[in-house]
């Protein structure tokens, strides 16, 4: 080959390689075209999710503040109407004390008492409220007597009692006290109205007001009609115990779902520190929200809200009757409610068995009234 024809080889293996590089150079150019218009199409598609997306967050946004707006009118509303409520309850006992209240008579006075098989010089003691909130189970702590036993009055946790009970107390140096298991009010078998008097409450010498949960009108009827007949009061509230160990459960469960489990973690250390406390936090809680309702609710009815409120177990109250010892952090008001009805009952007009508490070292007990 010469070198004419060998040139002009060369020449064209270039011009085939440049060819070859230009049409690279197109479908790269192409290529990158079509990136760019994707990554303009994906930048679009972006901006037109992002501006979906804050359209539907100002839709949820003003979606929520229409029903945080409803739910605070409906609560407002609901205030209202417990107001409007209350004020008209206020204005049908304030036209209630205007009306001549109703004096037994002699005659029927009498035949309550037979009928309650009323001794003179006995004590007679009743215990009333509502259905279910362990009138029979305080009466069976007063007695010294365990449920189911013969002499114990029925309990159960529905209200068993549907007539009026009446149980001597057994320990011959409380032979003097008579309890009476009154129904409560409430159930299909006893009426709300005219609870005091269809019950003969007027002839007790002291009347206890038990409730369980709740504090409620029946109550405040009870208190107001022993303030009207000078009959001594006594609120009480039943089951402390159960209620404080419910309170106890919801703390340590509350804890419980702490999910720090570092031992050197502060909330870690916190969270342990409260938990020995629980107990003592939840007697504390159950205390100050029960007194304070029931002060609300004293003031609410024009009642002294002075008036204490007693907190008690029956598990309590039964062991001191009987005579054994119980641990100061096992009592909460059930020593001060026996020394207050004995008083009350004693200022009244009549002289009970003394009591006598004995305290031994850190420990409470009482081995009955002695009779005189």
């Amino acid at each position: 080959m010469d070198e004419a024809e060998f040139r002009a080889q060369n020449e064209r293996r270039a011009r085939d390689e440049a060819e070859v590089e230009r049409k690279h150079a197109i479908l790269s150019a192409e290529e990158f075209r079509d990136r760019e218009r994707s990554a303009r199409d994906a930048a679009v598609k972006a901006d037109e999710a992002r501006e979906k997306f804050e359209r539907l967050e100002e839709r949820a946004r003003l979606t929520r503040e229409e029903t945080e707006g409803k739910l605070k009118t409906l609560k407002e509303d609901g205030e209202k109407t417990e107001k409007e409520l209350a004020k008209a309850r206020r204005r049908e006992a304030q036209l209630a004390d205007l009306q001549p209240v109703h004096e037994p008579t002699r005659a029927e006075h009498e035949q309550t008492k037979r009928d309650r098989q009323y001794i003179e010089g006995r004590l007679h003691l009743a215990i009333a409220g509502m259905a279910g909130s362990g009138k029979s189970s305080l009466i069976n702590a007063f007695r010294g007597v365990s449920k189911g036993t013969a002499s114990a009055a029925a309990t159960g946790v529905v209200e068993t009692t549907r007539v009026i009970g009446r149980y001597e107390d057994p320990h011959p140096d409380r032979s003097k006290f008579v309890w009476y298991d009154i129904p409560g009010a409430g159930t299909t078998n006893v009426s709300n109205s005219n609870y005091f008097i269809t019950q003969g409450l007027y002839i007790f010498d002291a009347i206890i007001t038990l409730f369980d949960s709740r504090f409620v009108d029946t109550d405040i009827t009870i208190l107001e009609n022993c303030k009207k007949f000078n009959i001594p009061a006594f609120i009480v509230r039943s089951k402390s115990d159960e209620h404080i160990k419910a309170i106890a459960d919801e703390m340590r469960e509350a804890l419980d779902e702490d999910e720090s489990e570092d031992e050197d973690d502060v909330r870690s250390k916190d969270r342990e520190a409260r938990r020995t406390r629980i107990d003592a936090d939840a007697r504390e809680e159950y205390i100050s929200v029960t007194r304070r309702n029931v002060k609300e609710n004293l003031q609410n009815a024009g009642l002294d809200d002075q008036q204490r409120v007693y907190l008690i177990s029956r598990r309590t109250l039964l062991r001191i009757v009987r005579g054994k010892h119980v641990a100061p952090t096992k009592l909460i008001d059930e020593y001060e409610l026996i020394k207050d009805v004995m008083a009350a009952i004693k200022e009244r007009r009549i002289d009970p068995p003394p009591f006598k508490p004995e305290r031994s070292g850190s420990y409470f007990s009482w081995g009955g009234w002695s009779r005189r």
